[in-house]
């Protein structure tokens, strides 16, 4: 069996690596190089945070974060706006807590047998700190987190004089190592440096003048799923590899702030933003490194990425099949934290191993072929 994978950040990656191991034979396509729209993020693989945008509490905390100058409204999709509107303050379907789990529980144990195997990406088992400025958000969160506390252990703390929430078992991961790991290991995989412009729903991938048949195809392509039918829209975020002062025992988000800190050693990934906007223009990083600096004691910046995250109207994973095309898309904000899960479950529609799941297919109904771009 012949699989195209469209798209090389952290769904297409693992959805490469599920189908080979399957025995199939794959060609990932991506124009730059493996992981580019992914590596930006921090890493952190939280299993618990999950949470649906289209409500009122998602428009407080982003006025949180347009407050602290991580946060700006430039352009949305018009159907994801449509579609948000329509589902605003609905509860998800009764299957939507445990498919998503399911999609956390993969992926937290993809990571934690990769580093059995062999720790060379940074893998940090050492929890994570969350850390509030609006006590009544805390207060909130607090009671959510201590509720679901069978799923996820979770302890109440303070960091600096804030207070906070400690997960004791989450974990993160550097996020440009584990691309190169993933990459090292393909068997039967090749990887492609090509742009693909459109896809059909009968298999066929067309980059350039040649329009090549597969036995199936995977979009992980993020925010141009749009245009196959899904409701997107882009919400850019920024990462630095910093050097710190000051001490970070665990990985830390503050989050009425949109800011994050993964510690490694002799080193840190800092990562900020929630900008909607379908542009590309890096311009409103130097406002998100600004804010930063203003949370944490950046001693000195270093490499710098960035990533426009697929959001749905709901905030929460889609992944489809409609005859030979599957889309697998919608990670936003916990992209890392889903992506082996939505990658494993898209090579399984794809091999026809599985069939849509009633929530994570929702926006999958009108799935179609058509351009990428």
């Amino acid at each position: 069996m012949e699989v195209a994978v469209i798209g090389g950040g952290i769904v297409g990656l693992f959805a490469a690596r599920y189908l080979e191991e399957a025995g199939a034979e794959v060609r990932l396509y991506e124009s730059g190089p493996p992981g580019a729209g992914s590596v930006h993020a921090a890493g952190i693989i939280e299993p618990s945070t999950a949470y649906t945008t289209n409500t009122w509490a998602f428009l407080r905390r982003v006025r949180r974060f347009a407050r602290h100058g991580t946060c700006t409204f430039r352009s949305v999709d018009p159907r994801w706006l449509l579609a948000s509107a329509r589902g605003f303050e609905r509860p998800p379907g009764p299957t939507a807590t445990p498919e998503i789990r399911e999609l956390s529980a993969v992926s937290v144990d993809a990571y934690r047998r990769l580093a059995e195997e062999r720790n060379d990406f940074g893998y940090s088992p050492r929890g994570l700190l969350e850390l509030f400025d609006d006590p009544l958000h805390f207060a909130e969160q607090r009671d959510a987190a201590l509720a679901d506390r069978a799923f996820a252990p979770v302890e109440v703390r303070e960091g600096g004089g804030r207070p906070g929430l400690f997960f004791p078992e989450v974990a993160w991961v550097d996020t440009r190592r584990l691309v190169e790991r993933v990459v090292r290991e393909y068997r039967r995989t090749t990887v492609v440096r090509e742009r693909v412009d459109a896809l059909s729903s009968d298999g066929a991938a067309t980059v350039g003048s040649e329009r090549r048949r597969f036995d199936a195809v995977v979009a992980c392509t993020g925010v141009s799923c749009r245009r196959l039918g899904v409701p997107l829209t882009a919400v850019r975020g920024y990462g630095w590899q910093a050097r710190l002062r000051g001490e970070y025992p665990s990985s830390t988000i503050f989050v009425d702030r949109g800011i994050a800190v993964a510690p490694f050693e002799g080193s840190a990934k800092v990562t900020g933003g929630w900008d909607f906007d379908l542009g590309d223009d890096p311009a409103r990083s130097a406002h998100v490194l600004s804010a930063i600096r203003r949370t944490v004691d950046v001693a000195e910046i270093g490499d710098f990425q960035q990533g426009a995250r697929p959001c749905t109207p709901d905030g929460l994973p889609t992944v489809g099949r409609q005859e030979r095309l599957v889309v697998a898309t919608g990670g936003f904000r916990l992209g890392w934290s889903f992506g082996p899960g939505i990658a494993r479950h898209a090579a399984r529609l794809a091999l026809g191993l599985e069939g849509n799941a009633p929530f994570l297919a929702r926006f999958c109904g009108a799935l179609r072929g058509g351009r990428l771009r």
